[in-house]
């Protein structure tokens, strides 16, 4: 019998993959397994590669993060080179209010639901929760902004003035 990362795994492959791919994201090329801990799925727009990535912690527990941001047309390289800004955004099943942290997609629970005695969501639950939040993350690219799931930041890059 699979583990639940390897369920979480297949079910990324098999189901996530196809839907992203079918919203026009570039799909990174090789399925999910334990070895890798970031995928990324791009696609072009006007003011960038807008980037989803799908981050696994170290333990690999049956949950995965979401990280979005717009890749800048010169690429992530040129930026750190010459300094700036990076937009992201963090993805999150609830509802997040600061200070509480933002809750990654799967098995892991709030000791609030624990204590309520909420069942932890499967991996197929999961990754729809994922999917039912993809209009969120379309209308975040227009306007990188908090909202109800989306957790924004800025990570600034200083650049590497006078390093050869």
């Amino acid at each position: 019998m699979p583990s639940p990362f390897q369920q979480l795994c297949a079910e990324l492959t098999a189901v996530l993959t196809p839907a992203l791919v079918a919203a026009g994201y570039r799909a990174p090329g090789i399925p999910f397994d334990r070895h890798t801990i970031r995928y990324e799925f791009k696609r072009e727009a006007l003011t960038g590669r807008e980037t989803i990535a799908i981050l696994f912690n170290r333990r690999r527990s049956a949950a995965f993060g979401v990280q979005l941001f717009i890749e800048p047309p010169q690429g992530l390289a040129e930026l750190e080179a010459r300094g700036g800004a990076l937009l992201l955004g963090t993805l999150s099943p609830g509802r997040t209010l600061w200070p509480f942290p933002v809750r990654a997609f799967g098995e892991n629970q709030s000791r609030l639901s624990r204590l309520w005695g909420r069942a932890a969501m499967t991996p197929a639950e999961a990754v729809r929760a994922f999917l039912a939040l993809l209009p969120e993350v379309d209308a975040w690219w227009c306007q990188p902004a908090s909202s109800r799931h989306i957790v924004t930041g800025t990570l600034r890059y200083p650049g590497r003035q006078g390093k050869a």
